[in-house]
C-alpha cells in the first residue's frame, strides 16, 4: 500500500493506492496531519510520495518521518521511467510530469497528448517511444472568471456553470459564453493540430474541470480521473525497485 500526496494550487489530495488503484482519497483545501494519521491507521502504508506546487509539504514530511514512513519528495531530480526532454526541468510542474508518466504507462507505443483542466489548462505531449517533450500552459476556468472581475472596473465575479448558448443576453451570460466557448475552441485547436502531426495519437482529458468539457471536444478523448495520483504511484514504485536492484 502506497500513500500519495498531490498538493496543487487550489486543492490538496491524499490517496491510499494499491496495485495502481485508488483505494481511498481525501480531497481538501488543506490536508492536515490528523487526515494523514487516519489513513496511516486505516491502511498501514509502507511508503509515501509527495508532489507539491506549494510550500506546504514540510509539516506532512515531518509527521511521516516521526511515524517511520519512508517518503519520496518528487522533484526534477527524481528518477522516472520515461525520458524527460523539457529544457528547464526544474521549472516543470510535478503534476504535469506525473501525468506524462501515467499516460506513457497506460498507452505504450502511442504518441499521447494529455490535457489537464484545473487551475491552469495544460497540454503535455509524450512521443510513442516514451519521451516527454513539453506542451502548453494557459489560464483555467476559475482563473479566467476571476481575472475578468479583477482587471475590470465593473464586470462581476461570475459563478462557474456550464452554458451552451452562443449569444449571451446578460453580462453574466456573456462572460460565461465567452469563457466556456473560448476554452472549448482552445482545446479543439490544440487537439486538431496534434492530430494533424501525429498518427495514432491518444488524447487524455483529466483534472477537476474535465467532466465539464469532455463532450465539447470534437476529437476523440479518453477521460481519466486521478491521472496525477496514478503517475506518482508509478514513480514511487519505480524508485523502490531501483533501490532494490542496487
Amino acid at each position: 500500500m502506497n500513500l500519495i500526496f498531490d498538493f496543487g494550487n487550489t486543492k490538496q489530495k491524499m490517496a491510499a493506492m494499491s496495485l495502481g488503484a485508488v483505494i481511498d482519497i481525501a480531497n481538501k483545501t488543506k490536508i492536515e496531519t490528523k487526515d494523514v494519521d487516519l489513513f496511516l491507521k486505516k491502511y498501514n502504508p509502507a511508503r509515501a510520495i509527495v508532489s507539491s506546487v506549494v510550500n506546504e509539504a514540510e509539516e506532512i514530511a515531518f509527521f511521516l518521518k516521526k511515524r517511520k514512513i519512508s517518503l519520496l519528495k518528487f522533484s526534477a531530480k527524481t528518477p522516472i521511467p520515461i525520458q524527460n526532454e523539457y529544457k528547464t526541468p526544474e521549472t516543470l510542474g510535478g503534476d504535469r510530469l506525473a501525468c506524462a508518466v501515467a499516460a506513457a504507462s497506460l498507452f505504450p507505443k502511442n504518441p499521447i497528448l494529455v490535457l489537464q483542466m484545473g487551475t491552469c489548462i495544460t497540454s503535455d505531449f509524450i512521443t510513442e517511444s516514451g519521451v516527454y517533450k513539453g506542451g502548453s500552459i494557459s489560464l483555467g476556468l476559475e482563473m479566467r472568471l476571476k481575472a475578468l472581475h479583477h482587471f475590470s472596473a465593473k464586470l462581476p465575479l461570475v459563478a462557474c456553470k456550464n452554458i451552451v448558448s452562443l449569444t449571451g443576453t446578460t453580462t453574466e451570460e456573456s462572460i460565461l459564453t465567452g469563457i466556456m466557448h473560448g476554452i472549448t475552441d482552445e482545446i479543439n485547436g490544440i487537439t486538431t493540430r496534434y492530430l494533424n502531426e501525429f498518427d495514432r495519437l491518444k488524447i487524455i482529458l483529466t483534472g477537476g474541470d474535465a467532466e465539464m468539457f469532455k463532450n465539447k471536444i470534437k476529437n476523440e478523448v479518453v477521460l481519466i480521473d486521478n491521472l496525477v495520483l496514478t503517475g506518482l504511484d508509478i514513480i514511487l514504485n519505480y524508485n523502490v525497485e531501483n533501490e532494490k536492484n542496487k
